[in-house]
């Protein structure tokens, strides 16, 4: 049986916010704390995985404080949902240098200002696909045999809706013309999946059919009328593979659709459940730093000090959401936000997004 749950307040599991703890108990109290208070599961074994989520970063990242993030989580693999900045070349030079197993998939900001491929020059695109190499996952695959598991990519520049955003660029650099082409070319590389592996879909956006109310996972939030933003090219490859294959589908990971909504409307569903069990995850957690506010310091003492919180002060709490698979099937997800201070890492908190129930 499986069930989902909400990030509301009796489903977080909230860890110490106080900052006072030494750096030296890192690699082993904090460890400590975020395998038992989380129910995090070990990755020690090939049946069990663990993948970090990093949804729209919109020039929300730091090298090192993510770095250490990272480490702190210690997932199997990372995988980004895009839209790292404006073209923002520099930040994903620093994603490409990042040593461990990642995916990634460029989103439509990722492509704001470039319409087509210069003829001339490398164009800020160019240079960022070349900074990402094959870990860029559009219209691709990217297999981790050790896990049994394969990344499949969706299309890329994504922005939603039923027309092909940055058309000129797919058909350049991908021979893709339209949503039937787009469709095609995500299932031809699913298909040839090696046996035995799962498939887990990294996308921008999101695929049609899970909704169109304001709050649902893909729902236009800026329409009051709501509607369904999905992609169809990612929904029919899914489908069609579906049909005419046995390849296991556990998840599917996209970004794009910000938890927060327009007009202050609240928040997105993050998580949806097919019918037939596949999870779909938005990780568009937007903005992904926060920087925390220390409670002894918001006092009459803080303002006659003239204290300000700032990132140097106080450090960051960074965004990440974590999946945990076993033996191919997924068991858990968790919104999961990460201290980073120096040679200070801790867990945050933590929301349960949904688990298995046995």
């Amino acid at each position: 049986m499986l069930a989902s749950t909400t990030t509301t307040t009796s489903n977080t599991l909230m860890m110490s916010c106080c900052f006072s703890s030494s750096s030296s108990s890192f690699s082993t109290k904090n460890r400590k704390n975020l395998s038992s208070s989380s129910s995090l599961m070990s990755s020690s074994t090939s049946s069990s995985v663990r993948i970090a989520v990093v949804g729209d970063i919109h020039d929300e990242w730091n090298f090192e404080d993510d770095s250490k993030a990272l480490r702190f989580l210690q997932p199997d693999f990372v995988l980004f949902t895009g839209d790292f900045g404006n073209e923002n070349v520099e930040l994903v030079r620093s994603i490409a240098k990042l040593e461990i197993a990642k995916a990634v998939i460029l989103g439509n900001h990722d492509c704001w200002n470039t319409q087509q491929f210069s003829e001339k020059r490398k164009d800020r695109v160019i240079l960022q696909l070349e900074c990402l190499g094959e870990e860029h996952v559009g219209y691709r695959r990217l297999d981790f045999p050790s896990l049994k598991l394969t990344v499949v990519g969706g299309r890329p520049f994504s922005h939603g809706g039923e027309t092909l955003f940055r058309k000129k660029l797919l058909s350049a650099r991908y021979g893709v013309h339209d949503m039937q082409g787009s469709a095609k070319r995500i299932y031809n590389s699913a298909i040839r999946t090696p046996e035995g592996h799962s498939v887990v879909f990294l996308a921008h956006n999101g695929p049609t059919g899970l909704g169109s109310k304001v709050n649902d996972i893909c729902g236009k939030d800026w329409d009051f009328g709501g509607g369904d933003h999905g992609d169809p090219d990612l929904a029919k490859a899914i489908s069609d593979l579906k049909e005419t294959t046995q390849i296991a589908i556990p998840l599917v990971v996209f970004g794009h659709m910000h938890k927060q909504l327009a007009y202050g409307n609240g928040m997105r569903k993050m998580i949806a459940v097919g019918e037939d069990n596949t999870v779909y995850l938005n990780g568009a957690i937007v903005p992904r730093v926060k920087i925390p506010t220390r409670e002894q310091e918001t006092s009459t003492s803080m303002k006659e000090s003239g204290s300000v919180c700032s990132p140097e002060t106080n450090g960051t709490v960074r965004a990440f959401t974590l999946v945990e698979i076993l033996d191919g099937k997924l068991q858990k997800i968790t919104e999961t936000w990460v201290f980073v201070m120096g040679d200070d890492t801790r867990l945050e908190e933590q929301h349960i997004l949904f688990e298995t129930v046995t």
